[in-house]
């Protein structure tokens, strides 16, 4: 799957192929995550009879619902009139979907074959954000009961949620059935967290390490991450038609965690989940690209660099992309022995 955007917030341009591993490197506020809450708003933008919030909507009405609750702003603040595009093509190996683009302006087009197609394609979207989702979780679940509760006596009632968070903590307390979940990944994550999330009876997650159930709030913000794969693992929601995006995963967890996570990444990789991780972090890029290696991923993986408005790949080659990915994020070590010079200098 390829996805092709053009003046969208602050990307002026993006071609992103999705069907292994993809990675888009930069710094900060240069458009990662513009191409992911993009990607995840055309696939939650698609009518869904189980969503209670959207469903009933048609697709002219939910998106600019989904793109306003996930953006922040005003639809129009996302999209020019004239300019703006969203294009995906899809293909996997012999077997080619029908393309289908989005154009902004002219209205949206071709709804019956985005529906169509990118649901064969794809059954289901994960966007992580936080793991301070499971700091959330008894208040979702509080929420949840009003809500059903106003309803049943026929009575509108209107709650706004961080939206991310809560499609997020749908997917971790509920299961899906008769889908294969790869136990070997479970286990190492088992043994990097040395303990396992695991809901009680009241739907509350809780820490299980050495016999003692640990609320969550007095567990490390770095397990927590682990926690979210594990879950929705247990959930059997990470499948060939599933797509995660991990939006810089490395924050909350120390380098040495951080090559842990890329590992786990790659395995989930290997079993054909689809994975769009953002990052900003040398340590993970460099475990990707070496796991991936390992793993003989290399062409089911792609390094991009975010950079002045653009989300491209030098070349059409990795290795080049990931020379440029490092220079930029080694600009701060210019800075120490710039210091440092200096410091020779006066001394």
């Amino acid at each position: 799957m390829e996805l092709q955007l053009k003046n969208i917030g602050m990307i002026k341009e993006a071609n992103v192929k999705m069907d292994g591993l993809t990675v888009i490197a930069g710094e900060n506020d240069t458009g990662k995550s513009t191409v992911a809450k993009a990607l995840y708003c055309i696939f939650e933008g698609l009518p869904d009879t189980l969503d209670t919030e959207y469903g009933a909507k048609t697709y002219e009405e939910r998106f600019p619902l989904i793109i306003e609750s996930v953006f922040k702003e005003k639809y129009e603040n996302i999209f020019s009139e004239e300019n703006s595009s969203i294009a995906i093509s899809l293909g996997n190996g012999e077997t080619t979907y029908t393309g289908f683009a989005t154009i902004f302006g002219d209205g949206l087009q071709d709804l019956e074959v985005i529906r169509e197609d990118l649901e064969n394609y794809l059954t289901n979207i994960y966007f992580i954000e936080t793991p301070l989702v499971w700091s959330f979780q008894e208040m979702f679940q509080s929420s949840e009961l009003v809500e059903s509760y106003m309803k049943s006596r026929k009575q509108n009632i209107e709650m706004h949620y961080p939206f991310l968070l809560k499609d997020l903590y749908f997917n971790l307390s509920t299961k899906l059935d008769n889908l294969h979940t790869p136990n070997n990944i479970k286990e190492n994550l088992l043994k990097i967290m040395n303990g396992e999330f695991k809901e009680d009876e009241n739907g509350i997650f809780h820490f299980h390490k050495n016999d003692k159930i640990l609320n969550l709030f007095n567990v490390a913000t770095g397990i927590k991450s682990f926690g979210i794969i594990q879950v929705l693992l247990d959930n059997n929601r990470l499948t060939p038609t599933s797509l995660i995006i991990l939006d810089e995963p490395e924050v909350h967890l120390h380098p040495k965690w951080q090559l842990e996570m890329a590992k786990i990444i790659v395995e989930l990789a290997k079993n054909g989940v689809k994975i769009l991780v953002n990052s900003h972090s040398p340590y993970m890029i460099e475990a990707l690209k070496r796991y991936s290696e390992v793993e003989k991923l290399e062409d089911k993986t792609n390094f991009y660099l975010a950079e002045d408005g653009y989300i491209k790949q030098i070349n059409e080659s990795n290795s080049q992309s990931l020379v440029a990915i490092y220079e930029k994020l080694s600009e701060p070590y210019d800075v120490f022995e710039q210091m440092e010079s200096d410091r020779f200098q006066n001394g």
